[in-house]
């Protein structure tokens, strides 16, 4: 009878929603890794800066699942981008956990007050300007260690080229993140009912 017991509960529901949640979860960090091989530069005045969508996947597993889930991802695809495809080692690393974490925990802080499309586009919105806020004291701090330059020339950068940077970047994941949650939103009810209104 224990037996019997035993291979029930190994099929029960709440064990598949959660393998389902770890493959989805896994799956989504594995999509972020590959999109993020795609970088290019937006200002010729600072070329060691590129945009990556490797966040939008990373929303999307903050959104159905939660901050946690959503930095646990960040931190495997940060460390794989920073130390094994030739991104920026530990300085970037740091940055990219530091600024995407902080726009996770905003837009999820947002959505989860009623988690409906309103309050995902405000969470986004929060978030894009969350990350740009808190990206301006890293550059200060962070990028003369990683590129050498002064912090004068850091001051030179900060309006025209930094924070229009950080806002770009932050905005366009966070839009195409919202454009996929909502083509997704039909599909992503039926597998995670509890998850979305």
């Amino acid at each position: 009878m224990k037996k019997i017991a035993n291979e029930s509960n190994a099929g029960s529901p709440a064990k598949t929603g959660s393998v389902l949640r770890l493959t989805t979860v896994a799956l989504l960090s594995a999509l972020a890794v590959v999109i993020g091989l795609w970088r290019f530069p937006i200002f010729a005045a600072a070329p060691f800066l590129t945009v990556d969508f490797a966040d939008v996947p990373i929303v999307l597993v903050t959104l159905l699942f939660g901050p946690l889930p959503g930095l646990g991802a960040l931190f495997c695809v940060s460390a794989i981008q920073a130390f094994m495809l030739g991104g920026s080692g530990i300085i970037g690393f740091i940055m990219h956990m530091i600024a995407s974490g902080t726009m996770l925990f905003v837009v999820w802080a947002v959505w989860r007050t009623r988690r409906n499309m309103l309050t995902l586009v405000l969470g986004l919105i929060a978030g894009t300007l969350a990350m740009a806020v808190v990206m301006i004291p890293l550059n200060y701090l962070l990028t003369p260690l990683y590129t050498g330059a002064p912090v004068e020339a850091i001051t030179q950068l900060l309006l025209p080229v930094l924070i229009p940077f950080n806002l770009i970047k932050a905005a366009s994941n966070c839009l195409l993140a919202g454009i996929f949650f909502r083509i997704l939103r039909p599909f992503l009810k039926k597998q995670f009912p509890e998850l979305i209104d």
